[in-house]
This record gives structure tokens, sequence and C-alpha cells, in this order.
């Protein structure tokens, strides 16, 4: 049977880039050993999260999230039976919403900052799937550039938005 968990946390204030590509590293380790596959956005302030696979594996990986000190106020927004992965390609594909995709932002919550906490559980999940649509491979490897502060809109992660076909030419 499968499922798909999805759920939001904030990140603790010295959550850098140097922890968030551990964090990426370790997630993309663990959960193609597992046979785990999902998606997960980050804005240097929140994690937005869908997790897919086999029930005892999603349900043993959020039990250990749940305990994760480098993130707080976990909040699951839904968990349901799926015939099919929805990311069946990423052990853990990563996705930037910020600024450069506000209209995608404004589009499935109530203003164009990234707050899923405020979103509901479908919206969610729908704005996820875009993102992915819009956003390049990212790897831990690939994710070497500079710190990002937390109020930064641009910078580290504006560069993981794919560009339209018109300003590639």
């Amino acid at each position: 049977m499968l499922i798909r968990l999805l759920y939001v946390s904030t990140a603790h204030k010295n959550v850098g880039l140097d922890e968030f590509r551990a964090i990426l590293a370790q997630a993309q380790t663990n959960n193609e050993a597992r046979d785990l596959t999902g998606v997960l956005a980050f804005n240097s302030k929140m994690f937005l999260q869908a997790l897919e696979g086999a029930r005892d594996q999603v349900n043993t990986l959020y039990g250990k999230l749940l305990r994760d000190p480098r993130h707080h106020s976990v909040t699951m927004l839904s968990l349901q039976d799926i015939e099919r992965r929805q990311w069946a390609d990423w052990s853990m594909g990563f996705v930037a919403p910020n600024s450069a995709n506000r209209a995608l932002l404004l589009k499935y919550s109530e203003s164009s900052t990234f707050d899923p906490y405020k979103m509901p559980a479908e919206a969610a999940l729908q704005m996820l799937q875009e993102l992915a649509a819009a956003t390049v491979s990212v790897t831990a490897a690939t994710a070497t550039e500079r710190p990002v502060a937390a109020d930064e809109e641009q910078g580290f992660f504006s560069r993981f938005i794919k560009k339209p076909e018109a300003a590639l030419r």
C-alpha cells in the first residue's frame, strides 16, 4: 500500500546553507535505500515536504522527523493512500519557492509569501507539483553556493527556477 504524507515545519535559525545541503543529501541517500520518494520545498525559513512510499517506511521516517532538532512546529497537512507516486524519479527533489514564482504562490495561497501553514493540503500539494515542474533538478552536490539569509527572497534559491523559453533565446 502506497501513501503520501504532506507536512510543513519551521527551520531553526541555525539552519543555513551547509545544514540544508546536509539535510538534502541525507534525505536523498536514506530515501533511496528505503524506496521513498518525494519533494522538499524550502525557502530558508519553512519546509514543505511530500513523502511517498510504503506506509511503514513513511510512518517510521515521519516519527524521526518529529524528533529532528533542525526544525520545529511540525504539522501534518495530509496523509492519504495513493495509487501511484507523483515523484517516482526523485528520492528527494528540491524546489525553491521565492519571489521569482510570486504568481504561483498567489495562485495557491492568500499572499505571495511562502507560508504553507496557511494553505489547505490540496493547494500545498498542487503548488509543490507546479514548483517541481518549474524547477531544475537539484541534488545536494549542486547546492554549493554562498549561504542565504533567512529573510532573503532571491539569491541561492532563485537560481533553481527554470527560465521561460523566451528568456533563453
